[in-house]
């Protein structure tokens, strides 16, 4: 199931357009950083600034192939890391994910559910991101203590996703991929982000809802689209 792929190569393309210079892999930091194990409140008296906060886009979300990634797997960040960001600023955390191939489209989807949820279980010190999972809109506040007395950085943000990520059986390669280059096309992204909740949306249906009428159904649209996910939906139908 590569319903992702179009989006990956296109993201990929967008971002290798941005200065090389200011993408860099990042390499994995000497210590572990600190998870608090549930959500926790930075105060506006607290944060050094707001990623995605007022007039900025916060952003975030999964992709996923079963093809292999161009990149290695690891911490990628285009644009600035946290301390050398003085105000608030747009910012996207991409992440690209690489499963086994194994012909069985609703384990698959399963799986997808079982990455996407790892968001809401990291919880980094001085790192409080507000998910809006509708939206797809993820602002986060930098504690201003986490940067001046620990030197946070999106190393060590990245890795404790990465190595989530990993521990999930059937994932092959993960990107974890930072953004927070001004040329970066934002509203770009969050349209992607948008067609790929859809996307996961449809597949839903299909694999709960087997004996929908497709003439009435909401993710119509999005099947006639999307390649492949009507082939799926009916070849579901034929199965069952």
């Amino acid at each position: 199931m590569n319903l992702f792929d179009d989006m990956i190569k296109d993201i990929s393309a967008e971002l290798d357009r941005l200065a090389p210079t200011e993408c860099a892999r990042l390499a994995e930091p000497s210590r572990v950083w600190r998870d608090v194990g549930e959500h926790h409140m930075i105060l506006a008296s607290e944060m050094a600034y707001e990623l995605g906060g007022q007039n900025t886009l916060g952003l975030s979300g999964c992709f996923y192939t079963t093809q292999p990634l161009l990149s290695l797997g690891g911490v990628y960040l285009y644009g600035s890391d946290l301390a050398q960001i003085q105000a608030n600023r747009s910012y996207a955390r991409i992440v690209f994910v690489q499963l086994e191939e194994t012909g069985d489209e609703e384990a698959q989807y399963r799986k997808f559910r079982e990455i996407d949820y790892v968001r809401y279980h990291i919880h980094p010190e001085g790192y409080m991101a507000r998910i809006s999972p509708v939206s797809q809109r993820e602002p986060v506040r930098i504690a201003r203590k986490a940067l001046a007395e620990k030197k946070m950085s999106f190393g060590d943000i990245g890795q404790m996703y990465l190595g989530r990520y990993e521990k999930i059986s059937g994932v092959c390669n993960v990107n974890v991929i930072f953004v927070t280059h001004e040329k970066f096309d934002y509203r770009a992204l969050e349209q992607k982000l948008g067609r790929a909740e859809q996307i996961t949306q449809s597949l839903s249906h299909i694999f709960t809802d087997l004996n929908m009428d497709c003439s009435t159904c909401s993710q119509k649209t999005v099947c006639d689209e999307v390649e492949g996910l009507r082939v799926l939906h009916f070849g579901q139908n034929r199965r069952t």
